[in-house]
């Protein structure tokens, strides 16, 4: 939540005289935070005869930490006709890879996992 705090310091000795100081207290990110996503269908159903290359949903992914920590990989598990491709700085489009065929596979289920690089 915050990057740094500073607190000013005085010092007094016994003879009335005293000083102040600034000091700046530097706070380093742990990786505490696992990433988000939130998802955007944009076709459900979708149609058998969609070309390569539909989109099917958008994916927007987010992670609280900062630096490495908070930089954040999407991909797809498993061997699907999808893939994700990045669309802006943390989201991506879920779209079709290849011809989809209802009478061999009528539905899919389709993992999506988000890794930081903390």
């Amino acid at each position: 939540e915050g990057k740094y705090y500073e607190a000013t310091v005085e010092a007094k000795d016994g003879g009335g005289l005293s000083a102040h100081a600034k000091v700046h207290i530097d706070i380093l990110d742990a990786n505490d935070n696992a990433p988000t996503l939130s998802l955007l269908p944009i076709l459900n159903p979708i149609p058998e005869d969609s070309i390569p290359s539909t989109v099917v949903a958008v994916i927007n992914v987010r992670d609280r930490d900062s630096g490495h920590n908070g930089e954040v990989n999407c991909n797809i598990d498993g061997d699907l006709p999808f893939r994700l491709e990045p669309s802006s700085e943390n989201t991506y489009k879920l779209i079709t890879a290849s011809a989809l065929d209802r009478e061999t596979v009528s539905a899919y289920n389709i993992t999506i996992t988000a890794r930081d690089r903390g």
